[in-house]
C-alpha cells in the first residue's frame, strides 16, 4: 500500500466525524430541505447524474491499472459495486426525470452536487484500488465475500424497492405524502436503511479498512438526514404521520 494510497483512506475516515458533527443543526438543503442561499441550482436529475458519475467513468479507468484486474474475486467485487452506482448514477436519474406525465422540478443545489462529486471521486479511488490493487486475496475467503454479497443484494432491493415506492407516491404536481406499507411501517427512510445495509454488506466482502471507511461514513451522512425527514414529516403532517415510526432503525433510531 503506498502513502498516497494510506492519505486518501484517513481522508475517508476523516469525513465521518466533518459529516456527521454539521449534520446534527444543519440539513443538507436538497431534495424536500431544498433552501435557498446556496448558490445556483440544477435540476435533481442532472445533478444525481453528474455527481455520481465518477463511480463509473472514474472506475473504468482504475479497474484496469489494478495487478488484480483479472481476479475473479476482484470482479465480483467491482460488479458488486458497480451495480449499485449503475442503478443510482443512470437509473435513478431517469426516474426523477419523469414522474407519471410531468417533470419534478424541485431544483438542486450545485454547491453540493459538486461536493458529493468530490467524495465520490474520493470514495471510487480508495474502493477499487483497494479491490483491484491492493487486497490479499489469499486470505478472503469465498464464503465471506458471498455472505456479503448476500447482505448486500438485500440492502440494494429494499433500497430500489424504496426508492420506487417514493417517487412513485409523488402527485402530478410534485406533492409529498406519507409513505405506507412494508418497511413503511417500521421507519420512514427504509431507502436509507437499505443503503447502510448495502455497505455493511460492501464492508463484509471486502474485510478491508476501506469498505468499513465507506459504511460509516454512509451512516454519519444517512443517519442524520432520516432524523431531519422524520421531523420534517411529523412538522408537515402532524397526527397523519406514526409518531412510533422511526428515522431508519426499527425501535432504535
Amino acid at each position: 500500500m503506498d502513502d498516497f494510497y494510506r492519505f486518501t483512506l484517513l481522508t475517508l475516515y476523516l469525513l465521518s466525524p466533518l459529516t456527521v458533527l454539521p449534520l446534527q443543526t444543519l440539513t443538507a438543503p436538497y431534495g424536500r430541505h431544498f433552501r435557498r442561499g446556496w448558490g445556483p441550482s440544477i435540476p435533481p436529475s442532472l445533478a444525481w447524474l453528474l455527481m455520481e458519475s465518477p463511480t463509473i467513468w472514474f472506475s473504468a479507468l482504475l479497474l484496469p491499472l489494478g495487478r488484480h484486474r483479472l481476479h475473479p474475486k476482484s470482479l465480483l467485487l467491482s460488479s458488486a459495486f458497480l451495480l449499485h452506482y449503475t442503478h443510482r448514477t443512470l437509473i435513478y436519474p431517469l426516474r426523477l426525470r419523469r414522474n407519471g406525465r410531468r417533470p419534478l422540478r424541485r431544483p438542486f443545489p450545485l454547491s453540493i452536487a459538486a461536493l458529493a462529486f468530490s467524495f465520490n471521486l474520493l470514495n471510487t479511488y480508495v474502493q477499487i484500488r483497494w479491490v483491484s490493487h491492493f487486497a490479499d486475496y489469499d486470505r478472503l475467503p469465498w464464503w465471506l465475500i458471498l455472505v456479503g454479497s448476500a447482505v448486500f443484494a438485500a440492502g440494494m432491493a429494499v433500497n430500489v424497492w424504496s426508492d420506487l415506492v417514493l417517487v412513485g407516491l409523488k402527485g402530478e404536481e410534485g406533492q409529498y405524502k406519507v409513505p405506507k406499507g412494508g418497511l413503511f411501517d417500521w421507519v420512514c427512510c427504509p431507502n436509507y436503511l437499505g443503503e447502510m445495509v448495502e455497505w455493511l454488506g460492501w464492508a463484509v466482502m471486502t474485510s478491508s479498512w476501506a469498505g468499513f471507511g465507506f459504511f460509516l461514513y454512509t451512516c454519519a451522512n444517512l443517519g442524520p438526514r432520516a432524523r431531519a425527514h422524520r421531523r420534517w414529516y411529523l412538522e408537515k403532517f402532524g397526527e397523519e404521520f406514526p409518531a412510533s415510526r422511526k428515522a431508519v432503525i426499527p425501535f432504535v433510531y
